[in-house]
């Protein structure tokens, strides 16, 4: 890998690593009053709560294990044999290129940010 390639595969990661954490993160804070008040026969749904704080504590994980491709793109970044593994910077590369994409055509079409302009229905 040479150096250029190691230094934009580590701010493709980076991108990677900031999306999958502020988003998730963006809208566990938003949205976590809503979803205290969503009730099932008066019952409050504290399956459907536990499922969304495990999928930002998974979306936390991926962001580290980003972070950690990350450094290694630049540490190894002269190593051809040791590169990153394939699976790593396919999947980052495309999720990237998708939300980013998902992103500018939400922009286009509505003049707002996705994502971040979601809000809460009034409670």
């Amino acid at each position: 890998m040479s150096s250029f390639k190691g230094f934009v595969w580590s701010f493709v990661f980076l991108l990677t690593a900031a999306i999958y954490s502020s988003i998730p993160t963006y809208l566990i804070f938003n949205y976590w009053a809503w979803l205290n008040t969503l009730r099932f026969d008066g019952e409050p749904i504290y399956t459907l709560l536990l499922f969304i704080l495990f999928l930002w504590i998974v979306a936390l994980i991926v962001t580290m294990i980003y972070i950690v491709a990350m450094i290694r793109a630049i540490v190894q970044r002269k190593n051809e044999d040791s590169g990153i593994p394939k699976g790593v910077y396919r999947f980052g590369m495309t999720s990237t290129v998708i939300i980013i994409g998902y992103m500018v055509v939400w922009f286009i079409l509505f003049n707002k940010i996705a994502f971040f302009s979601m809000l809460p229905p009034p409670l």
